[in-house]
């Protein structure tokens, strides 16, 4: 039976290693073709560490994919609370989506296998429940704007999967920017395009 890690091991930060080791294979193997070696060799820890951190391969998994929602609630809270205007405030949420999704480029890829991956390829991690509410609450934010008159009359909930597919290919775009040159001028180009489309006037 595996014992607790060592205080030196837990304060070398083997918590962190952990997640950066899984979020890189999971996302470049999948979940069912990592193993528990492969993880603790490229964390460079030893057992102990994860089943004191996360109790097994599938509590890593699930706890990989909580940090990066955790990251992206506490950063969508604190912009939400700074934007003054409710337009300013879509804006705030469509950026913060963008850059938190830059950061987490693996955890990316990892819930998109999720979805169109065959059932049972990874732990049950509701990720379309998760979506769905990312939906909901920057249709609520729309829903303020149109009803301030700085967003013309639209319908919110079809916004927001705009604006969100907006954030979706603005990450992309740097896949293709060598074959699209002007995609590099803006860093924002495909957000702000659909932004503009939306204000009133």
């Amino acid at each position: 039976m595996a014992g607790r890690p060592s205080k030196k091991d837990v304060e070398i930060g083997g918590r962190e290693r952990l997640l950066a080791a899984a979020a890189r294979l999971f996302a470049a193997k999948g979940y069912a073709a990592t193993s528990v070696r492969d993880i603790l060799g490229a964390a460079k820890v030893t057992a102990p560490v994860l089943y004191y951190h996360f109790g097994s391969k599938e509590g890593l998994f699930v706890g990989l994919l909580r940090e990066g929602l955790e990251t992206l609630e506490v950063e969508v809270k604190k912009a939400l609370a700074e934007a003054p205007t409710a337009a300013e405030k879509v804006s705030a949420y469509c950026r913060v989506h963008l850059t938190v999704q830059r950061r987490f480029a693996e955890h990316r890829r990892i819930a998109e296998a999720l979805i169109a991956g065959p059932p049972k390829a990874a732990p049950s991690f509701d990720i379309k429940g998760t979506f769905a509410r990312m939906v909901r609450q920057l249709a609520d934010l729309v829903g303020a704007a149109v009803e301030s008159g700085e967003f013309r009359p639209c319908d919110p909930t079809t916004a927001a999967l705009a604006l969100l597919g907006a954030v979706e290919m603005t990450v992309r775009a740097r896949l293709i920017e060598g074959r699209f040159p002007a995609l590099a001028d803006s860093d924002d180009g495909v957000l702000a395009f659909v932004l503009d489309g939306l204000r009133a006037g």
